[in-house]
């Protein structure tokens, strides 16, 4: 099975040495077990700040995404959330109270979303969103800006950053990310960066982080050369997996598959596929869409998607159904963690061949 669910590869031999190392050498650092560091380690903070290009003063350590979230959420009453967007962070900012908004980056930069602008958090992803490999760019990073002066506090999850690079966090908003793209939830290490991170989050950090042992040997691992092994081996695996799932895609099929940043893709679904429902008894004629289907007789996103997971899962390929994101179209999210080009290109002759794709139409010249 050629798993494109979104597990993280092992690391390289080369890597895990190192990583070994380090946690022994922080764990026979004596003040590291006696002496609290509620900002997080500073060793972490010197590192993680060098490679993300974060300001070291602003930059505080979490345990994780949703725990940098829960602080947002207590303290504001309403968070606009892009879509789609990766779940983990939705019952978090319910389950504290806040009143949660969906809307799409459109949406959300046009500012059609409500609220009082000092009551509201507007949460994106960039680079490399999850699940579509978005980033925001030029104009899209000068309205988050805009939104951000205007008074919204603005949150850009940067946790894909490792992959696809860093352009700076646009002006006047708060950086939250993870290592757990790096290794897996087992990493268990976040960051929050901005004016007043760290005092807002303080409730939260008085019981949440990691021992600082743990967060010294990251910082070690960083410092000595650790991400430096992963781009060489891990995080280049990914481009060149990528790279051949798009060029056999191209040369084999004639299908121009749209670039995307970061290891996830979402692979589009005909809406004319899969089953259908049984039309109502007695429907009105004008209920008959453009689709040529009765709207009650249409698929759902479920019953387009799951048979596609089935019919790929039958042919050796285990990726994701697209409406955990929140997606407006039914799709299949594929990730390119732990692969090969050879993988790669094999799943580019299978999604091209598939029936239930969309991208044969555009190979046949449809929309």
């Amino acid at each position: 099975m050629i798993d494109l669910s979104g597990s993280p590869a092992p690391w390289p031999e080369e890597a895990t040495r190192l990583w070994a190392d380090r946690v022994g050498r922080a764990a026979r650092q004596t003040d590291l077990w006696t002496v609290p560091a509620p900002r997080g380690d500073e060793v972490l903070r010197a590192a993680l700040a060098t490679q993300l290009g974060l300001p070291e003063e602003q930059l505080t350590i979490t345990s994780s995404l949703r725990a940098t979230a829960l602080t947002y959420a207590r303290r504001f009453g309403h968070v606009v959330l892009e879509r789609p967007t990766y779940p983990g962070v939705v019952p978090v900012l319910a389950g504290a109270g806040a009143q949660v908004t969906r809307a799409s980056w459109d949406e959300l930069l046009k500012g059609a979303f409500g609220g009082e602008p000092w009551d509201t958090v507007l949460w994106l992803t960039s680079p490399g969103r999850n699940p579509d490999g978005r980033t925001l760019r030029g104009q899209e990073r000068a309205r988050v800006a805009e939104l951000a002066a205007e008074g919204h506090r603005v949150v850009v999850n940067e946790t894909y950053a490792w992959f696809c690079g860093h352009a700076g966090t646009p002006a006047g908003a708060d950086s939250a990310g993870t290592l757990h793209k790096l290794r897996g939830v087992g990493a268990r290490l976040g960051w929050m960066a901005g004016p007043g991170c760290f005092e807002e989050a303080f409730p939260e950090l008085l019981g949440t982080p990691p021992s600082p042992v743990w967060q010294r040997a990251w910082g070690l691992f960083f410092r000595d050369g650790g991400l430096e092994l992963l781009r060489e081996g891990l995080l280049a695996e990914v481009d060149a997996a990528k790279a051949a799932f798009r060029d056999r895609l191209a040369s084999a099929h004639g299908i121009d598959f749209p670039a995307f940043d970061g290891p996830n893709a979402l692979i589009p679904l005909d809406p004319r596929a899969g089953g259908t429902r049984a039309p109502t008894t007695g429907q009105p004629e004008d209920s008959v869409a453009t689709t040529g289907q009765p709207e009650d007789s249409r698929p759902t996103t479920e019953q387009l998607e799951e048979p596609a997971l089935a019919a790929f899962h039958e042919e050796g390929f285990k990726v994701v159904a697209a409406r955990h994101f929140d997606t407006e179209q039914p799709a299949l999210r594929a990730t390119f963690f732990g692969i090969g080009a050879a993988e790669a290109g094999r799943f580019a002759d299978a999604v091209a061949r598939s029936p239930r794709t969309a991208l044969r139409l555009r190979c046949q010249g449809h929309t």
